[in-house]
């Protein structure tokens, strides 16, 4: 099956065959400029795919070959499009590893130039959910609290928190395929997919047992054991 990363776009081959339709002007006794005018390619590039029929990549050497950087995006976009986005700190350990078998080990932040291939972006994967409007919003109830009488008692305060296991890493900005309007995940945006604490306590210094909350419908025994029934 022919890799996403390699499909051209309608422009990319209307490019393409006008610079062949040109080269081939030329070729047959038509003038530089009259032929580049006509096909609306630049002459200078027209000019120098004359005096080379293969040309390589515009810019500083690549620090992998062609087609092991080919290779490396379409892993990128394929964890992508999988739902599971790597971050800049995956790629360098990637690229790394690719580097040393390669013999050819670059400085670690030139190697993640990558990232910059046309097929790739750096997105930002989630927005930071406690907004100022919320911390305005949690704010006001308290208020609201304290004018009602509520808040006076401290055995009738009390504070119901939230502590998760890291089960899950999430990042803040992630390597996706460029144009992507959403960036899947396995995950909903949120560190606490598997086990949640819940601690809960009020102002008196009273204390619950902790609530342990599992992700699914099913309760696997193992997860019980060594937990002294808490």
């Amino acid at each position: 099956m022919l890799s996403l990363s390699k499909l051209k776009t309608a422009s990319q081959v209307h490019k393409e065959l006008s610079m062949e339709a040109a080269l081939r002007e030329v070729k047959d006794g038509q003038s530089l400029t009259s032929s580049a005018k006509t096909n609306g390619v630049s002459r200078t590039t027209l000019r120098s795919r004359m005096e080379k029929r293969n040309p390589s990549r515009v810019g500083a050497p690549t620090k992998f070959p062609p087609w092991e950087e080919d290779r490396l995006v379409d892993f990128l976009m394929y964890c992508s499009d999988q739902g599971i986005p790597l971050n800049r700190y995956h790629c360098l350990q990637l690229f790394c590893e690719v580097a040393i078998g390669l013999g050819t080990l670059e400085q670690p932040m030139e190697i993640l130039a990558i990232y910059l291939y046309a097929s790739l972006t750096l997105r930002t994967g989630k927005r930071t959910e406690w907004t100022v409007e919320r911390c305005e919003e949690y704010i006001s109830k308290l208020q609201d609290l304290h004018v009602r009488g509520f808040l006076e008692r401290p055995e009738q305060v009390w504070n119901l928190d939230e502590t998760a296991f890291t089960t899950s890493e999430m990042y803040g900005r992630v390597i996706a395929r460029k144009g992507a309007k959403q960036i899947p995940s396995q995950f909903d945006g949120t560190e606490k997919e598997n086990v949640t604490i819940l601690p809960c306590g009020n102002a008196a210094g009273v204390q619950l047992k902790f609530k342990g909350l599992y992700a699914g419908k099913v309760h696997v025994q193992s997860r019980l054991d060594d937990t002294f029934g808490l």
